[in-house]
């Protein structure tokens, strides 16, 4: 499966916010993007990070987020419940990170990402995408890959 990544708008933040993932996984926390679309028309994710969506078929498909720090990537991501469990993850992190070294343009070493210690498939996921686990605080995993 190809995916396009485009900005994310907030008729999409509005979309990926009633994402329902049957209790199997917490809700996306959209609401950075709201905020920040009310307070200023732009949209603003988590830790300031940069939000777009993957597209298939003009059909919102993934969120991937982004946020710089040096020579570091932290990557946020998500598929819609409908491509949960299909096969296509480590297909989706590897395109997103593409797009993202691609689009920003800027010396990067390091992706990074946190995930729950109870999202065991997403954990297979990455590591099959090449990250490792690098230290558990709580209930968050930090895994990270070389680039």
């Amino acid at each position: 499966m190809d995916f396009t990544f485009v900005p994310l708008t907030i008729d999409d933040a509005r979309e990926i916010k009633n994402w329902d993932y049957n209790g199997e996984f917490d809700s996306l926390y959209m609401t950075p993007y709201f905020t920040s679309f009310e307070e200023g028309g732009v949209l603003i994710g988590p830790g300031e990070c940069d939000g777009f969506v993957a597209l298939v078929n003009n059909h919102v498909s993934g969120l991937f987020e982004f946020t710089l720090c040096e020579e570091e990537m932290e990557i946020g991501l998500a598929l819609p419940p409908s491509l949960v469990g299909k096969g296509i993850g480590a297909d989706f992190v590897n395109q997103g990170i593409q797009f993202g070294l691609e689009h920003y343009e800027t010396k990067v070493n390091v992706i990074k990402l946190e995930v729950e210690t109870t999202n065991v498939a997403a954990i297979r996921v990455y590591e099959k995408a090449g990250f490792r686990r690098i230290k558990q605080t709580g209930n968050e995993i930090e895994m990270r890959r070389n680039v």
